[in-house]
């Protein structure tokens, strides 16, 4: 009797053991969780989330700009530059531009050390040129004025031909130009241009080419 009831006992004893081991067991298996909820409800992230707005050009084809600025008429002086221009945008990189561009021509140093008549007539100074040229657009970009206050941009290189008039004569005109521009929205944009308009001329008495530097500033419009 006394081992029946001995064995009781120990039975009891395992299954209240074993029962213990389950629990802590799953106790153990319950504390990563329980950690791991309570640090999510417990860090919160402090990232500060900002709403970023990209102004993107549309894609307006044509555009008309003015431009006012100098050009180095050589032997004749520096003198004011007005021009306009007609271009259409044939693809992002692309482009042709129609060009027309004033100027009234200086004196030599010959007229202004002599006594002589002048080498020409006011007429005659007056330089007009009109030509088509293609340009590519080398570097577009941005420039940041703050954190802010940023700016589409593009650096573009042109090169064309056309017709100078000038001293009475009409003469064929090859031009290389570099163009800068910075879009203060989506159809207006600042324009600042240097080029080299090349011709022959015979008016101080021997044919020879001329370079022509000039540098101009003005608008665009797109549309």
């Amino acid at each position: 009797m006394d081992i029946r009831v001995q064995r009781i006992f120990i039975m009891n004893t395992l299954k209240q053991w074993r029962t213990a081991k389950v629990v802590a067991l799953a106790c153990m298996l319950a504390s990563p969780l329980q950690s791991a909820s309570a640090a999510e409800s417990e860090i919160k992230p402090s990232v500060e989330r900002r709403e970023v707005l990209e102004d993107l050009l549309d894609t307006e084809n044509f555009e008309v700009g003015v431009k006012v600025g100098l050009i180095s008429i050589e032997d004749f002086e520096t003198s004011t530059l007005v021009a306009g221009h007609l271009a259409y945008h044939i693809s992002e990189d692309f482009y042709f531009k129609a060009e027309y561009a004033q100027a009234d021509a200086g004196e030599t140093s010959f007229e202004k050390l002599s006594n002589t008549s002048p080498l020409l007539t006011d007429e005659e100074r007056e330089l007009t040129y009109y030509g088509l040229n293609i340009g590519y657009n080398l570097f577009p970009g941005e420039i940041f004025l703050s954190d802010n206050w940023a700016f589409n941009s593009v650096f573009s290189v042109e090169l064309g031909a056309g017709s100078t008039e000038f001293a009475g004569d009409d003469q064929f005109t090859v031009n290389f130009a570099t163009n800068f521009r910075v879009f203060a929205n989506d159809w207006i944009a600042w324009d600042i241009g240097v080029s080299d308009h090349i011709f022959d001329t015979r008016v101080t008495g021997e044919a020879k080419t001329t370079h022509n530097l000039s540098f101009t500033t003005g608008v665009s419009f797109y549309f």
